[in-house]
C-alpha cells in the first residue's frame, strides 16, 4: 500500500520472539505430554513390514474411533502410531485429529503438543496453525496465540479470518502499533473493506496518531483508487476543513471523472456549507454520468430553489418529473419551487401581503402537492392542507375577477418564467 507504519520492524521482531517463546512456555506450562517419537531403529525387512502394517492399523483405528467420537481410543491408537516411529510418514493424517481428540477430552496442553509435533513435519500447515491458535485461546494464553496467528498470515497472506482474529486479539491487548501493522496488511488484501479502513483510522487515534495523516498518505500512495481520496475528504469534512476537502474531491473527480461517490460527496458537503454554486457544478457532473437519474435532477432543482433561481429550478424539476415517470417526490419538488417563489415575491411587496397573482402561484404549488400525495408521497399532505386553508384563491378572490374568464396566468416581474395556467374552480 505504500504506507510506512511506525513499529513495523519491531512487530516482526516481536513475532520471532513470540514464536521462540511459545516452545519454552509450552514446556513449563504443559501437563505431561505423550512421549516423543523414538529414533527410527535399524529394522530388518520383516520388522519394517510388520511395523508398517501396525502403523496402518493404528492410523485406521485412530480415524475410525475419532469419527465415532471415541476419543480415548483414538488417542491411544495415534499414540501407538507415533511410538512406532510413523509420525513423520503419516503426519498429514495424524496430528490434526490427534490434537482435536485431545481437545474433546479437555486435555488442551496435550492438544497443543500434538499440533506442535505436526508442525515439525508440516511447517506452515494452515490447519495446524489455526487449531493451535484456537486451543491457546481456550487456554487464555493470548501472547502465544498472537504468535501463531502471525505465523498463519505469513503462510497465507490472504487469510482474512486470521487477520480478523489477530486484529481482535491485538485490540483486546491494546497493542495498537501492532494492530496498525496488521490492519494495514489486511487492507492490502481487501483494499475496499470499509470496516477495516474505519478500524485503522480509529486505531491511529488510540495510538495517539493523527488519522488524517494516515488518510492523506493512503490517498497519495493509491491515487488510482478514488475511494482513498473520498475517505480522506470525508475525514477533512469531519474536521470542518471544507476548503481542503473541496480540493481533494475536485482532484479525485479530475483523476476519476466517472466516480459518482466523489460528485455526491462534494455536492453534499457544499450544500451543507451553503456553497450552492459549487454544489450545482458537482450535481451537474453527477447528472451527466447518468441522465436517467431523476433524483439528481431533483437535487439540482432544490439547489436552484435555494439560490432563488426559480426558472432553472423549475426546469430541473420538470426533468425529474419526466424521467421519474411522474413520481410523487418529483411533484413535491416542483411544488416547492412554486411555493418558494410565491413566498419570496409576496414578501417583497410593500404590504407584505399576497396578491391574487401570488395566490395563483400558491395554487400551482397546491396542485402539485396534491399530486404528490396521490402518487404516494404522503409527506406533502401537510403542505397541501396548509395552502388550501390559507394561501390559494378563495371564493372572495374569484368573485373579484371577470366572471367570463376561466383561465388565469400569474402576472408581474416575479413570474415571467411561469407559463402554467390555473383554471377557475
Amino acid at each position: 500500500m505504500g504506507l510506512k507504519v511506525t513499529g513495523r520492524r519491531k512487530t516482526r521482531v516481536s513475532i520471532i520472539l513470540l514464536i521462540a517463546l511459545a516452545g519454552i512456555a509450552f514446556v513449563t506450562q504443559m501437563c505431561v505430554p505423550p512421549p516423543a517419537e523414538p529414533e527410527d531403529p535399524v529394522l530388518s525387512e520383516a520388522e519394517k513390514a510388520k511395523r508398517d502394517r501396525d502403523c496402518q492399523i493404528a492410523l485406521s483405528n485412530g480415524w475410525e474411533y475419532y469419527k465415532n467420537r471415541e476419543f480415548d481410543s483414538s488417542v491411544r491408537n495415534y499414540t501407538k502410531l507415533v511410538n512406532l516411529g510413523c509420525g513423520e510418514e503419516y503426519a498429514s493424517d495424524v496430528f490434526l485429529y490427534f490434537g482435536r481428540a485431545y481437545i474433546e477430552l479437555g486435555n488442551l496442553d496435550s492438544a497443543v503438543w500434538a499440533f506442535q509435533q505436526g508442525l515439525k513435519y508440516l511447517p506452515g500447515d494452515k490447519n495446524l496453525l489455526e487449531n493451535i491458535a484456537y486451543t491457546l485461546g481456550r487456554m487464555d494464553q493470548p501472547d502465544r496465540q498472537i504468535g501463531y496467528y502471525y505465523q498463519l498470515i505469513e503462510v497465507d497472506s490472504t487469510n482474512t479470518e486470521a487477520y480478523k482474529s489477530l486484529a481482535d486479539l491485538l485490540r483486546e491487548q491494546e497493542k495498537y502499533e501492532d494492530l496498525i501493522f496488521v490492519l494495514s496488511k489486511w487492507l492490502e488484501v481487501e483494499p475496499d473493506n470499509s470496516r477495516v479502513k474505519s478500524d485503522l483510522i480509529a486505531t491511529y487515534s488510540l495510538a495517539g496518531k493523527d488519522p488524517l495523516s494516515l488518510m492523506q498518505s493512503q490517498w497519495m500512495a493509491n491515487r488510482g483508487t478514488a475511494q482513498y481520496g473520498i475517505d480522506y475528504a470525508r475525514g477533512l469534512i469531519e474536521s470542518m476543513d471544507f476548503a481542503a476537502a473541496y480540493r481533494v474531491l475536485e482532484s479525485v473527480i479530475e483523476e476519476h471523472p466517472s466516480s459518482k461517490m466523489a460528485y455526491q460527496t462534494l455536492a453534499g458537503a457544499a450544500l451543507d456549507e451553503g456553497e450552492i454554486e459549487r454544489a450545482i457544478v458537482a450535481l451537474k457532473g453527477l447528472y451527466n454520468l447518468n441522465r436517467t437519474d431523476y433524483k439528481t435532477a431533483l437535487e439540482l432543482s432544490k439547489a436552484y430553489t435555494q439560490r432563488g433561481a426559480y426558472a432553472e429550478a423549475l426546469e430541473w424539476a420538470q426533468t425529474g418529473l419526466s424521467t421519474s415517470n411522474n413520481a410523487g417526490e418529483a411533484y413535491y419538488v416542483r411544488a416547492e419551487v412554486y411555493f418558494a417563489a410565491a413566498d419570496e415575491c409576496s414578501a417583497e411587496r410593500e404590504s407584505g401581503l399576497s396578491n391574487f397573482h401570488d395566490k395563483l402561484v400558491y395554487n400551482m404549488a397546491y396542485e402539485d402537492y396534491s399530486a404528490a400525495v396521490a402518487n404516494g408521497y404522503r409527506r406533502a399532505r401537510t403542505r397541501a392542507d396548509f395552502l388550501e386553508k390559507n394561501l390559494i384563491p378563495q371564493k372572495g378572490d374569484w368573485f373579484l375577477t371577470d366572471p367570463n374568464q376561466t383561465i388565469f396566468k400569474p402576472e408581474g416581474a416575479c413570474y415571467t418564467w411561469i407559463n402554467r395556467e390555473v383554471k377557475r374552480p
